[in-house]
């Protein structure tokens, strides 16, 4: 039987794939009051190709969202598609819930300072059937039965622990505020997102326009190719090159188009749309940069550190582990308690037959039936009928719960405890450096692309002017084809460079608001 039971459990191995290089083939049932269906293993065979894909399962709930309604005309603002995806995005609703533990939290905590009162009540019954025969005598049938219950309440109160729940307290109050400030800071890590994601975006459809500006100035030289070689003057090498201008154009507008459906793309996912929404978005590819700022590193470093929510909330969390040291400590020192119970008990035995008993002669030997003798009458069946009892019971106890000997259980975690603290305190530290690091790479970021679009301006300004010069003398036979196509392509690569400086600028911008923890609104994105 024993080894039975042990090929039972065994045999469950059937469940799991068969080998390491052999793919789960699940067998779907039916879906049954919108639950999904079970999945069961059936025993494969490898056979051909490997395929380790899975069918749908019938009945799976996939949500997918509630979409904000969004007008098809309207032109949506960075500070409007923030506001959309702080409604939206699921991160918000995590780090709300996160934010709710940790305030229920204190609320359990908060209970441990109040008596436990519980109320218990058991009832049951029993009941006896049978019968006795003595000698030659009748049988007797007995049947009796027995009934009752037992409620009780009972009240236990700690009175005195040392402080552990003092430190328990004070550890559960820290950590809702820590997931308070964290709340704070996925909505800042959602505006920033959102923000670079616009930006880059705006970027990318900066670089279609360029890429189609290009094509349009490729197509004016085969233009001008085509005139010199109708009139005589040109080649047709000049044609052919001009028209691999053109063809190149269009493989680049084509490369940008691409580029900004994926960055078209991620700005939904940033602000938790759906991917198949079609929204109008405000171009910022040409937006007045601001001037850099000119205070210096050390002091934005630090007004940052007190200002950004990962270290405010990694301090937090710390001193709730510091906290948690003395619960661990506490708990190594006796407990004083009161406990009170009341018990109430409430049966009934009803006896409807008890055994016939034959009556004794003097001698002790049972009595003759012969009617010459001296003889007592037997005892006939005897009914006791209902019984019934209650009993009270009100008991009132104090007591000490002194800690002796447990394997070293509490001194551990009075180590585990410290060791949390000392990781929580080298958080605080490994953050403040990181901080510190972003911060100023960010404004070096920042610094940098304003110089960098400073002079691609320039850059374009003067492309443009060789590039229209180039351009008027090969149309009259003073310049050549490769110097117009060279100043072409030397515009189109400043005008690229102008728009990467300027989006790169303001990413920057945002990227330095969001390190230093000003980045909170959609207000301290809007108005830089």
């Amino acid at each position: 039987m024993i080894l039975w039971l042990a090929g039972c459990a065994s045999s469950s191995l059937v469940l799991a794939p068969e080998a390491p290089d052999v793919p789960f083939k699940p067998k779907l049932t039916a879906a049954v009051d919108g639950v999904p269906g079970i999945v069961e293993q059936p025993r494969i065979t490898p056979t051909g190709a490997r395929d380790f894909g899975l069918p749908p399962m019938p009945g799976l709930p996939i949500s997918s969202g509630q979409s904000p309604v969004i007008e098809s005309q309207h032109v949506y603002t960075l500070a409007e598609l923030i506001d959309l995806a702080q409604t939206n995005n699921p991160d918000t609703r995590i780090a709300w819930e996160r934010a709710r533990q940790a305030a229920l939290g204190v609320g359990m905590v908060k209970a441990l300072y109040l008596p436990v009162l519980t109320a218990t009540a058991v009832g049951g019954g029993q009941r006896e059937t049978g019968s006795t025969q003595i000698a030659n005598l009748p049988v007797t049938k007995v049947g009796n039965t027995l009934s009752g219950a037992v409620p009780s309440v009972a009240l236990q109160w700690l009175i005195f622990d040392f402080g552990e729940r003092d430190a328990l307290k004070r550890a559960a109050q820290d950590l809702t505020l820590a997931s308070n400030i964290a709340f704070n800071g996925a909505h800042q890590r959602i505006i920033y997102a959102v923000s670079r994601n616009f930006f880059e975006y705006s970027a990318a459809r900066r670089r279609t326009a360029i890429a189609e500006q290009s094509r349009a100035d490729s197509v004016h030289l085969l233009d001008a190719a085509s005139d010199r070689f109708k009139s005589g003057v040109g080649t047709t090498i000049e044609t052919a090159q001009a028209r691999q201008s053109v063809a190149q154009a269009e493989f680049s507008v084509v490369q940008a188009r691409n580029a900004e459906r994926d960055s078209y793309h991620q700005l939904l996912a940033a602000a938790g749309l759906q991917p198949m929404l079609v929204i109008k978005v405000e171009d910022v590819s040409r937006r007045q940069l601001s001037s850099a700022s000119q205070a210096p590193v050390d002091r934005i470093l630090a007004q940052a550190m007190a200002r950004r929510p990962d270290i405010q909330a990694s301090y937090v969390t710390a001193r709730s582990a510091q906290a948690g040291i003395d619960a661990a400590r506490a708990d190594l020192f006796p407990k004083i308690f009161v406990q009170a119970s009341d018990t109430y008990l409430n049966g009934n035995l009803n006896i409807t037959s008890l055994p016939t008993t034959p009556a004794l002669g003097a001698s002790g030997s049972l009595s003759s039936a012969s009617p010459s003798s001296t003889s007592i009458p037997l005892v006939g069946n005897t009914s006791l009928g209902r019984v019934s009892s209650s009993l009270n019971n009100a008991t009132i106890l104090g007591g000490v719960v002194i800690p002796l000997y447990d394997g070293g259980v509490r001194e551990a975690r009075v180590r585990e405890a410290q060791s949390r603290a000392d990781a929580a305190e080298a958080t605080v530290l490994r953050l403040e450096q990181a901080a510190a690091t972003e911060i100023v790479a960010a404004d070096d970021a920042v610094r940098s692309s304003l110089a960098a679009h400073q002079a691609a301006s320039a850059l374009v300004s003067a492309s443009a002017t060789a590039h229209d010069a180039g351009l008027s003398a090969y149309r009259s036979g003073a310049g050549t084809l490769t110097a117009a196509l060279e100043a072409q392509r030397a515009l189109s690569s400043a005008r690229i460079a102008q728009a990467e400086a300027h989006g790169t600028a303001l990413i920057a911008a945002a990227t330095l608001a969001f390190a230093t923890g000003r980045l909170s609104s959609s207000d301290t994105v809007t108005a830089r």
